[in-house]
């Protein structure tokens, strides 16, 4: 097409088919819509009513979030052309990144009623919603097809991808069960309910999309990750490995599987075996500081204190990290007996995080064993009044009653117990390494 056109600078219909062409390659090809773009302008250059072209210009200019050269485009199609399904979907997107709320959403209703709508009229403009950021004006669409009969099993899912960024988790997993049941791809959808359950805390309900997943695809390391992420959330540790040691095996170079895999495996008889884990995800992605963090904490619950201590402090410079390294340091400190740097080392995981529940039972450990035993009563106090069920602060007041012949140790000791019955202290720990950096 482009000899053709070097042939013959006027031949429109070379211009046509090169335009096409680079449309039809954009998904392998992230240039290829601002390079037909690029041959639709040249060709309206020459050409400067081709309705096609006009149609076209503006579309991809959409794509790109170039709001007003769009709407430019649109203005010089024919009258009746713009009033067109296809024409009303690119208008209203275009009213919408320009920040025209009220005309945005009265050409969407105009378009939602159009006798001749398609879905693909709503579908082709779904990435340049993307661009605009606009999910209400993409739900009013997409809910349009639903409402008319007109939405496939493709424009169902992506109703329910929608609803779940506008937080509506209930819909949004109606929306992937429709599409379930419309015929879409099986294990995609099944991951997109697992993700929905997820996030509403239905930890059995993700399992049973990704058993049924996992039954289709075996082979899928997403949803043998995702499995294992849903186990650890229900406690259940050995299924949680299992699983992830496939998804490793299927992905080896994926950081997060490795990160997961790491924090599943330290909780495990012999801690070091997550050291290799969290080794790779700090080569994989060595500018995030929770890997470096992850395994200075790993180095600690394998007893390799030395190494531990010199990833945390690299962790401990991060926001995000500090409020957990800082806690893991003040344990090292107070395990060398060197309490003057674990009460510094307190102080700046509480700095970073007042409410952090672990680091105030820490706090207290660390006051009963200097002898401030009202402080560490008030660190205790605390850390259980920011959660309630925290096994160490638990632990460490009834101890700190005991030493004192305080006569609350009795009704302390009883608490303990049932929390021991509902949650034991591995299983809370458990948690700690991701919870941590969350």
């Amino acid at each position: 097409f482009k000899a053709s056109i070097d042939a013959d600078r006027r031949l429109a219909a070379a211009y046509m088919n090169l335009g096409r062409l680079y449309q039809e390659h954009a998904a392998g090809d992230p240039a290829a819509p601002r390079k037909a773009l690029a041959v639709y302008r040249q060709l309206l250059t020459i050409d400067p009513s081709r309705s096609e072209a006009l149609f076209q210009a503006a579309y991809l200019s959409a794509c790109i979030g170039d709001w007003a050269s769009s709407r430019e485009w649109l203005d010089r199609l024919p009258i009746d052309v713009r009033s067109r399904p296809q024409t009303l979907a690119v208008l209203a997107v275009d009213a919408a990144g320009l920040g025209d709320r009220a005309q945005a959403t009265r050409t969407a209703n105009v378009l939602a009623g159009h006798p001749e709508l398609a879905e693909q009229d709503v579908l082709a403009i779904v990435p340049a919603l993307d661009v605009a950021k606009d999910d209400a004006l993409a739900d009013q669409l997409l809910s349009a097809l639903e409402q008319r009969h007109l939405a496939s099993a493709a424009s169902l899912r992506q109703l329910g991808t929608v609803n779940v960024r506008l937080g509506r988790l209930d819909r949004a997993r109606q929306s992937f069960d429709r599409a379930f049941d419309a015929g879409g791809p099986r294990v995609p959808i099944l991951v997109d309910l697992a993700r929905v359950a997820y996030k509403q805390k239905d930890f059995e309900g993700a399992l049973g999309y990704l058993a049924h997943a996992r039954d289709l695809d075996a082979k899928n390391a997403e949803v043998h990750f995702l499995f294992g992420l849903a186990c650890v959330e229900l406690n259940l540790g050995a299924e949680a490995f299992d699983a992830l040691r496939k998804a490793v095996a299927l992905a080896p170079e994926n950081a997060y599987v490795n990160y997961a895999m790491g924090a599943v495996a330290i909780h495990r008889h012999e801690p070091a075996e997550a050291l290799p884990y969290f080794e790779k995800y700090v080569r994989l992605e060595p500018d995030d500081p929770r890997g470096r963090f992850a395994l200075g904490a790993a180095r600690f619950y394998s007893s390799d204190l030395d190494g531990a201590r010199q990833d945390l402090q690299r962790a401990a410079r991060a926001p995000e990290t500090a409020a957990g390294a800082h806690y893991f340091l003040a344990k090292i400190a107070r395990q060398q007996e060197d309490l003057k740097t674990a009460a510094v080392e307190i102080g700046g995981a509480l700095a970073a995080n007042p409410r952090y529940a672990d680091a105030l039972a820490e706090q207290g450990l660390i006051e009963t064993r200097l002898g401030q035993f009202a402080a560490a009563e008030r660190s205790l106090q605390e850390a259980l009044a920011s959660d309630p069920e925290n096994y160490a602060a638990t632990v460490n007041l009834a101890a700190l009653y005991a030493r004192m012949r305080d006569p609350r140790r009795d009704e302390l000791k009883a608490r303990l117990d049932a929390l021991q019955d509902k949650r034991a202290a591995a299983a809370q720990e458990f948690l700690r390494i991701v919870q941590v950096v969350q």
